[in-house]
């Protein structure tokens, strides 16, 4: 009832999961079945699922294809969703819990798993905040409970820092997030976007609560070790924190799909230039070819694909990548990244065609690894 209600509030001229019926898309799965990986108390598939471009396209033929790809994942057993409150404004949630639980209710096997998080912003200036977001997120996702409940990011946004005004409030979060866990209303508390030492800071003052800290979700991938990101990997697998990684195949950079000749349209395509062709930027001319020639040998080895190499590579490093998916196409591939391992020789092999690239993927448009668009400008950190 709380999920019909709340989903009663979706704007007009919206899909609806009643708008979006489909067949039963043909078994074809991965060969080898997904294994899975300990969340805290959750036990997931060792590659989860990116949802942060499913409500960007409300429309009827949209929502039919995120709902394709919701219904293939749950038929896999890639039943690990990684949403947001400010994906969608609050769609983001709505739309995989409610396509998410009508698949399980179809096809049975595993419950959805569904993480979400909660975004620092000037006026949210309390613990309890914090309870009132992870509220508000339970209503849209139709739960008592939230599996995994993170925050987004460090408390970066401050409006007030051009006249030299701060107010931090990471800590008054971190008691939010032990109060949401501490009244049942999560299983699971994790953070996102944090280097190893606010990271550490955090375990600690949730761990004098008796509050374990599950996961960092970061970016994190074959093109992004850099900037702090592989010692904050390293330093979650030594403390226990679950690290997560986002960007895995680097806003598809790492799939072999773009060349000089295909390049993507529009303001992607502009910032992802300089990486495919090179000469730009300091980055030499060819850009990640080398790279990417390094994946599709390993990948005819393996019989995988580029874009299974490079996310295996990320498992192989201790972390759940969390790539994105558009079609069914993409939720096939992504779980043909699970089920088998790479060996030491060839994950050293594409480690040092990174390290001989030189560079970092910083991104494209307005999907930055270490910033966010904010209203008033970009706000940055660092992992290191």
């Amino acid at each position: 009832a709380a999920q019909a209600s709340a989903l009663a509030a979706r704007p007009s001229g919206r899909a609806a999961a009643s708008d979006l019926s489909t067949p039963r898309i043909p078994p074809f799965g991965p060969a080898s079945p997904v294994r899975r990986a300990k969340l805290g108390t959750l036990s997931v598939p060792e590659v989860g699922m990116g949802t942060i471009m499913w409500a960007t396209d409300m429309s009827i033929e949209g929502q039919r294809r995120v709902r394709q790809c919701v219904e293939r994942s749950m038929e896999l057993g890639l039943n690990f969703f990684d949403s947001a409150e400010r994906y969608g404004v609050g769609d983001g949630e709505r739309l995989v819990s409610e396509y998410a639980n009508a698949a399980h209710a179809v096809y049975g096997g595993r419950k959805p798993i569904v993480a979400t998080k909660f975004t620092p912003l000037p006026w949210r200036q309390s613990a309890e905040s914090v309870v009132e977001a992870c509220r508000a997120s339970l209503d849209r996702l139709g739960v008592e409970q939230i599996d995994l409940y993170q925050i987004h990011m460090p408390d970066i946004v401050q409006p007030g820092r051009l006249w030299g005004i701060t107010n931090v409030k990471d800590e008054l979060y971190w008691e939010g997030l032990a109060e949401c866990y501490r009244e049942g209303l999560i299983k699971n508390v994790g953070v996102s976007n944090y280097g190893p030492t606010l990271m550490e800071r955090c375990q600690e003052a949730l761990g004098k609560r008796n509050v374990p800290l599950a996961s960092n979700q970061v970016n994190f991938s074959l093109l992004y070790r850099g900037n702090g990101a592989q010692d904050t990997i390293d330093r979650c697998l030594e403390v226990g924190v679950k690290p997560m990684a986002y960007y895995p195949l680097c806003m598809g950079l790492l799939t072999g799909k773009y060349t000089p000749q295909n390049i993507p349209k529009g303001l992607k395509g502009m910032g992802m230039k300089k990486y495919i062709v090179g000469g730009i930027d300091g980055i030499p001319k060819g850009g990640v070819s080398p790279l990417v020639r390094e994946l599709e040998d390993i990948a005819d080895s393996a019989k995988r694909t580029p874009a299974q190499v490079a996310l295996n590579w990320v498992i192989c490093k201790g972390a759940i990548p969390l790539p994105g998916a558009t079609c069914v196409r993409h939720v096939d591939e992504n779980a043909m990244g699970s089920g088998w391992r790479l060996s030491p020789r060839q994950i050293a092999r594409l480690d040092e065609a990174t390290d001989r690239l030189g560079f970092d993927f910083e991104g494209a448009g307005f999907k930055l690894p270490s910033g966010k668009f904010v209203g008033y400008g970009v706000e940055s950190w660092t992992l290191n």
